[in-house]
């Protein structure tokens, strides 16, 4: 939680100065989970065994006049900074989306470029991206933000009925009690907690 609180503020940053940021040391995503595992300023998570690349491509839902489709790749070496000047780099997951509401498109990042930090870029380019890690080993969980209102959330994916390994599906879903709003409070009256659809299942493309 604490992690993802950081991650939202530094969304929210307008510019910083670039800076170089070695690795110090190398663990696994299994290494990193273990409860006993003491992160330290300059470990690199790398995924040694791929566990990632199953979350990998296009996934599409289409049903109450929405069709929400998601980019997701992944992108080596991401680097994330926080507030007192510690850093870690891991192999990370990077979402982009394209939203369509009742055939009128309201977003479409698909084809935006990889980009491998949030440090040094601004609100309006770190909006148009997701960017996810293990939640478990089982699942993975991240930030994303609702363009159309503004709202940059937690939320969690979740494999659906997964075989060996692998799946064919996912289940996204929001935390409305950890989200950052953008506008100011009286935009958001008589509006949903979220635009983008939540709690559907998604189909890989």
């Amino acid at each position: 939680m604490k992690k993802i609180f950081i991650l939202l503020v530094i969304l929210s940053n307008t510019a910083l100065q670039a800076q170089t940021y070695p690795i110090l040391r190398t663990v696994s995503v299994e290494q990193s989970l273990d409860e006993n595992y003491n992160e330290l300023s300059g470990d690199y998570i790398k995924d040694i065994n791929n566990l990632l690349n199953p979350y990998v491509g296009i996934w599409k839902y289409e049903g109450n006049g929405m069709i929400f489709t998601l980019k997701i790749q992944k992108v080596n070496q991401f680097i994330s900074v926080y507030n007192d000047g510690t850093y870690k780099l891991r192999d990370e997951l990077l979402i982009t989306y394209k939203f369509v509401k009742n055939g009128i498109t309201l977003v479409d990042n698909l084809n935006e470029p990889i980009i491998n930090t949030f440090y040094n870029v601004g609100n309006l380019i770190g909006s148009k991206y997701g960017s996810y890690w293990f939640k478990s080993l089982d699942s993975i969980s991240g930030v994303i933000t609702d363009i159309p209102l503004n709202i940059t959330t937690s939320s969690d994916i979740y494999p659906v009925n997964p075989i060996g390994g692998t799946f064919n599906k996912i289940k996204i879903q929001y935390n409305g009690m950890n989200s950052l709003r953008g506008n100011p409070a009286d935009f958001y009256i008589g509006k949903p907690t979220f635009m983008i659809p939540n709690f559907v299942e998604l189909i890989r493309q």
